[in-house]
Order: C-alpha cells, then structure tokens, then sequence
C-alpha cells in the first residue's frame, strides 16, 4: 500500500511540473526536453582518428586485441562448425558463447573501416560462412541448443542467452554491411530476427531476455534494414518488463515483491534483470549492472526514434541515483555487495570490493553517448569522458591484448590481466568498443555541430546541403590546448558547440557525490577560447556547451585553452570509504599510486603516511607510453619520516608487475 501512495504521488508531482510544457516535452532537471529534437549522431566511419593517445590503442587493439581474441575463442569458434555438422565433438561453453565471436567480428569492422587489413578481412569472411553453415532452415542460429538438444530451444530465457547472442549477431551484421557492404550476415541476421519476431511479442509468448541487449540491437538491425517490425520488436521486449500479467501467469511472485528476494521458477530475483516494475516506474539503478546500462541505452534509442518522452522521468531518475550515489570517482559502476556484479546500497563503493565490470563501464558509456544525443546536455558527455579515460581503459592492457574482468579502486597486488577470461565478455566488449570511439565525438542538428569530446581527428560531416571538413588538433588529456580547423565548401551559418567539460569549470559531477577541494598548479588559469586568434571575452554555455554562431569560411579556425591543473577531490560524507581521504586528479584523468613506483610507500604502515598536497607534474615519455606523472611526498607524522610518492593515470596501472595499487590517499592539507 505504502508503494503505491509513492507512486501515485510522483505521478502528481511529475504531472504538476510539467504543466505548461509544450505536447511530447518533458522536464529534465529544470529543462523541457523534446525527444524529437535531438542530436544525431557522426558515425565513425566519418571520422579518422589522428590522436596521439587513442591512435595506438586502437592500431594495438587490431594487431593484438583482435587476433588475440579471435585464436582464444577457437573452441567458440568450433561450435558453428559442429552445430553444422562439419565436425564432431560437443558444445564447448555457455549459452553465451556465440556472442563472444559475434563481438569479435564487430570490432573487427569497425577496425576495418578505419584500416584496411587483408588478411583479417579474409579470416571475417571465413569465419562468417561457418557461422551462416550453422543456421537452421527456419533461421534459428544457437550454437548451444543446436548441438545439445533443438527440441529445447526458446526453453530458458532467463538465463540462456539465446536472445543475448542474437543481439550480438544482429550488432556484428549490420556493422560489418555498413563497413564492408557484404550482406551474407546480414542476411542471416534479418532470418533469425524474422523467426524472433515471428515466436515473441504480444498474442504470441510473452517474455523477456534474461539479459538485455537484443533491444539495442533491434534498433539497429532496424537503422539498417528499414524494417519497422524490429522497432516494434524492440519496444515490446524493453515496454514487457515487469509486466504483472505476465509474470501472474508464469506464477512469478508480482513485482512489488521484495526485488532482492529470490521467487520460483526464477534462477535470480527478477530485479537482478530490470524484471520488478515496468520500465516507465523504475526510478532507481537496481540488479545487474551490464544488463542495467543496455537496457538504458535501448530506452534512450527508442526514445529518439519514436519521439516519445515516456521513458525519460526513469532514465533521469535512475542516471541521478547512479550519478549522485552509486558511482565510482572512475566512471566505474557496481560493487560486490550482492554478489550479482551490480549496483549496491545507496553510498556503498568500498575501493578494493569495487566490481566495475569493463562491461559496464562500456554499456554506461553506451548509454551517455545516447543520452547526451538525446538532450543536448554536456553533463553526459563529461561522465563519458571520466568513464572513457579512466574505468574502461583500465580493463586493457597497454599492449592491446590482456584484459580485466573487474577494476578496483584498491589492490593488494594480488591480481594481473588475462588474455581471456571465464566468461570472456570484458575482452570481446573492448575490442568492439575501442575501434568506434569515432562516434563519441561529434553530433549535429539542423545547422549545428556539437563537439563533444577532444580526441584529434579529421572529419567529414554533411550538414546545411554541403560537406564540412574538420580537422582537431589536440595532445589531451596531457594537454589542454584544443585547435579545430573549419571546412566548409561554401561559406556557412552554423552554431558551433564546444563542451567545457565540467572538471575545468570547477563541477566534477552533479548531485555532490565528490567534490575539488584544491587547485594545486596555476590555479589563477582560467578557460580561454578563441575564433581565428581573437579571444572571446565572455563565453556564454547553454547546457555546458560554448556556442559560437557565426558565418563560417574556409580556414577558420577555433582554439580551446583548458586549465590542466592538479585538482584534489573529496568524496561525499556519506562515504564512508573515503573518510580522510582524497583523490588526485589532472584534467579527465583519476591516478593512483602503485607499488612498483612507490616501494618504500608500501612497505611501510602504508595508511599512517599523510601525502602532502605539494605536488608537480612531470611528463615521462619513457613511461607505460608516454604518461604525465604527479610527483610528491608522504609524511608519517609520528615518526617525523617522509618517502616520495610518484602517481601515475589510473588505467595504466598493472602494466608491469604485480604490485598493490591506490587511488584513495591520505593527505595533508596545507
């Protein structure tokens, strides 16, 4: 009863607030937003990528990441060979596993599109005609059920994975035709998606994938094919959830049930996959976090499309739960605290029980991306970008092809990165996701360009009936100093929007999760942006973004001066694994101290030293690739004795030995 008085009077509240916005707006912390007017999206492959930081991780994660990945998928690989009776033997792995070699071939177009690769252009096409051999003539394509018993098929979706590998099929098809126009997979895809289509939806068998992610994919297929039946698809998997009627009929205790209990017929609590409550009255981040943060993107895909502001009121709710007291000064998401690599209890992120699965931070980077499309607002971007540079990338090696599963905030050097992992979906995520960071770094609308993230580039971006060439030029995020050369054909009227990401502006993150409590370098240098070397006096935001509407010519040119200063955050009281503590942070970037740089540190009572908040930066090009280190000193008060510290970028740590590792410090302030 107590729930639904809850619900009933957030309806009235929401209902009062959005009184006198205009038909399909919706307010969105104190702003009306339409879906109908959002961003679209550059694509990547109208994007190449120069950048001295991201260029080698992508060329490492071709060379090394991908190849790496495909020869430890072998037995993967194997189960279309025999789920088509070209060889004999049994099933090896999961349900799951059909969709670690699906990722595979989709970072493998992405990488294909940025570089020609004969030879993994070749084994791609190879591999994909073993797949297609492994269809059934109805379109059904599971390599598990194929081989254990077809007579089962469709019989566990909570937890078979069926649908789950679907979508990885269906996301590996139509990135493989938009790169590479071959329609073989795609073809295959669209049978299966028909089959699908034609066993799930309303009148048919109603339920839901244990794991969510042929939503998002759905969306795409449809992007590509044109097929309205795969937008209806997807809006009924995601608009399904938490439905009481169907849940009644498969005797599943109803959702306003305790969401941590476990209830029959179900291997997991159904609030473990967004199950408890129709999506439109889930307010708060609940269950697993990968299947969370997909199923949040799919929202925010359908909500583009359709124009439909329904699933906005959660999806703000539930990314200012996340945001203001469930995440990781990393980006990173999920802790151990229910064994179900998820979000936890309000204010609980102990540092060495962090789970922050390299899933997660790559589904939540999914989901920001849209949500920064969607609204225009450069506070997605800016948790992107904290995300992007420092919980992902922390999941990869240097070398490209060694991965993490988790990444905490805390070790005691007991753990290295693996080249595969037991289930491999972290290292399958990542050598999709590093080739299409193309995508995360423009938009356009009508005749406006946003930028939203600086990575350098050159791009090309058709908007106003002619072709915009642009062309960033940047050393970020060791430097500050961004340059964008402007293009256009024919003189243009166009509004320029530039991120001023909230680190420089003095705002970490929204809500007061963590806060700066210091500027230690230069701490009078203030944000300096110029239009052909005359500075504008006054930069005026519109949601975070630097807008400068001018006619636009051939060799104009915008230059963006951040203040890279050494910042000290503090995490909120409430935390109470941050208690005396502080991190270091410089630009995007979050450092830690590991012990292969700080013996003496950790070889004494390491939680009795104070760091003194006297730091300085040094640039080391002979370091993990070229990094910027922060330099200081520790004092143990007592005993009057001080060693030197040295901190490096978080998602660099572990790239040489074994070692215990640090991000929360103990400082002294002067």
């Amino acid at each position: 009863m107590k729930k639904e008085f809850f619900i009933l009077m957030a309806g009235f509240f929401m209902l009062a607030f959005t009184v006198g916005l205009k038909e399909g707006q919706y307010l969105v912390n104190g702003q009306g937003i339409i879906p109908g007017n959002s961003i679209e999206e550059v694509s990547f492959q109208h994007v190449t990528i120069t950048d001295k930081f991201w260029r080698p991780k992508i060329d490492n994660n071709r060379l090394a990441g991908i190849r790496s990945a495909l020869k430890e998928a072998s037995h993967d690989i194997d189960n279309f060979d025999i789920a088509a009776g070209k060889k004999k033997g049994k099933h090896a792995g999961s349900g799951g596993s059909d969709s670690n070699v699906f990722k595979i071939i989709q970072g493998a177009a992405y990488s294909l599109n940025d570089t020609p690769d004969k030879a993994l252009k070749a084994t791609i096409d190879s591999l994909i005609d073993r797949i297609v051999a492994a269809q059934q003539p109805d379109g059904y394509l599971s390599t598990y059920w194929t081989v254990n018993d077809l007579s089962k098929r469709w019989s566990d979706i909570a937890s078979g994975h069926e649908l789950y590998c679907a979508g990885h099929l269906f996301e590996a098809a139509a990135a493989y035709y938009q790169v590479t126009g071959k329609r073989k997979l795609l073809d295959a895809a669209i049978r299966y998606a028909d089959l699908i289509y034609s066993t799930f939806g309303h009148h048919k068998r109603l339920e839901v994938p244990g794991h969510e992610e042929i939503e998002l994919a759905l969306y795409k297929l449809y992007k590509v094919t044109g097929e309205e039946k795969y937008l209806e698809l997807s809006s009924y998997f995601v608009d399904e959830r938490g439905d009481p009627g169907r849940m009644a009929a498969d005797r599943i205790t109803p959702p306003d049930h305790d969401p941590n209990a476990n209830t029959p017929h179900r291997w997991r609590p159904p609030s473990y996959m967004q199950d408890h409550l129709p999506v439109t009255q889930q307010f708060y981040a609940v269950g697993h976090a990968v299947r969370a943060t997909y199923l949040y993107t799919a929202m925010a895909d359908l909500s583009m499309e359709t124009k439909s502001s329904k699933y906005l009121p959660p999806m703000d709710s539930i990314w200012n739960d996340i945001v203001g007291k469930k995440l990781y000064i990393t980006g990173g998401i999920g802790t151990r605290q229910f064994h179900n690599e998820g979000f936890g209890s309000a204010y609980l992120l102990p540092n060495d029980q962090a789970y922050c699965e390299t899933c997660s931070s790559i589904g939540f980077i999914f989901w920001n991306r849209k949500m920064s499309l969607l609204t225009g607002d450069a506070k997605y971007a800016d948790l992107l970008e904290l995300t992007m540079y420092n919980a992902a990338i922390a999941g990869v090696s240097l070398s490209g092809d060694r991965f993490f599963y988790t990444n905490p905030l805390e070790s005691k050097g007991k753990t290295m990165r693996q080249p595969w992992d037991d289930p491999p979906c972290c290292p399958t995520n990542m050598v999709r996701f590093l080739p299409e960071i193309g995508s995360t770094i423009y938009g356009k609308r009508d005749k406006e360009i946003f930028i939203n993230q600086f990575i350098a580039n050159e791009a090309n971006i058709h908007i106003g009936n002619q072709d915009i060439s642009l062309k960033m030029d940047t050393d970020y995020p060791w430097e500050g100093s961004v340059s964008l050369e402007i293009d256009p054909e024919t003189p243009v009227d166009i509004a320029l929007h530039i991120r001023i990401p909230g680190w420089a502006r003095g705002e970490l993150l929204p809500d007061g999760l963590y806060h700066y409590v210091g500027n230690e370098t230069n701490p009078g240098k203030e944000i300096i942006l110029k239009v052909n070397g005359r500075t504008i006096q006054k930069i005026e935001l519109e949601k975070g973004y630097a807008v400068i509407k001018r006619k636009w010519k051939k060799g104009d040119k915008v230059e963006l001066d951040l203040p890279m200063l050494i910042r000290l955050v503090a995490g909120n009281t409430k935390l109470k694994d941050t208690h005396g503590k502080l991190v270091i942070m410089r630009g995007p970037l979050v450092y830690c101290i590991e012990e292969t740089d700080n013996k003496l540190y950790f070889e004494n009572d390491k939680d009795a030293y104070m760091v003194s908040s006297a730091l300085k930066v040094k640039y080391r090009n002979d370091l993990l690739d070229g990094v910027v280190t922060i330099e200081g000193t520790a004092f143990e008060p007592t005993k009057k004795s001080k060693v030197d510290i040295t901190a490096i970028p978080y998602y660099a740590w572990c790239n040489r030995e074994l070692g215990q590792m640090k991000v929360w410090l103990p400082f002294q302030l002067k």
